[in-house]
């Protein structure tokens, strides 16, 4: 039987093993990043390139792993374990998440060289990444456990992707007062604004008001994981 303290790495195990995946998943975000980041991009362009990159890489990813699971048998397994669905849930995806992040290294060093006066930006650049990442994680989790395929996973998470990132000022700037209040409550808009200003551009938020809301959502979505751990693994 599979033990809870050994999901963490069974995961990090199997990502390790597929050898032509790892290399796809590392060179994939870096070959998007570089023409954006290297170039005379205007930044606003490459920061909103870089946002949609980095919400679709963690519901993508968790929503067809998941759904694999429940397809082979596997998620029946996950219920004999002594473990809580929350507790399981948070360490599948918290190790989804890190896995995810260290795709994303690459880019963000990139980031970085490319442009050290921003280093202001760097700290929160980092907490939006990974909170974005374990958000991102979720709704993957969530998606899997409406679909019966990993392609039609891809809808459910696409589906309502799209409208969030407009609503967080990705795609252009919000000037409705009502539009921006709703900004202030999506995860996304703060990883665009915090990729504006490491990218050298012209955010309209503080770093550090960057960083503490980056902090509320990542201890936030951490906290709505153990809670849909039962949806997710007892769904069906």
């Amino acid at each position: 039987m599979m033990l809870a303290g050994t999901i963490w790495q069974r995961e990090f195990v199997e990502f390790a093993q597929r050898r032509r995946a790892l290399v796809i998943k590392l060179a994939f975000p870096l070959l998007v990043a570089i023409p954006l980041v290297l170039s005379r991009a205007p930044s606003i362009y490459a920061a909103m390139a870089l946002t949609m990159l980095t919400a679709i890489v963690g519901p993508l990813g968790a929503g067809a792993v998941l759904t694999r699971e429940r397809q082979t048998g596997l998620t029946l397994r996950y219920r004999t374990l002594p473990v809580t669905p929350g507790r399981l849930l948070i360490e599948r995806l918290s190790t989804n998440a890190v896995i995810d992040f260290g795709q994303l290294i690459p880019v963000l060093v990139l980031i970085a060289l490319r442009h050290p006066s921003a280093f202001a930006w760097w700290p929160a650049l980092l907490l939006t990444t990974a909170a974005v990442l374990l958000i991102g994680n979720l709704m993957g989790a969530v998606a899997s456990s409406l679909s019966q395929s990993p392609g039609e996973v891809m809808l459910y998470v696409v589906i309502p992707l799209l409208p969030l990132l407009y609503l967080s000022g990705v795609f252009t700037p919000l000037s409705q007062p009502a539009l921006l209040v709703v900004s202030r409550l999506l995860p996304f808009s703060y990883l665009h604004e915090a990729l504006l200003g490491a990218l050298g551009g012209q955010p309209t938020l503080p770093p550090w008001e960057t960083l503490l809301a980056s902090l509320g959502f990542l201890v936030g979505a951490a906290g709505l994981t153990g809670r849909l751990g039962r949806r997710v693994f007892e769904s069906d």
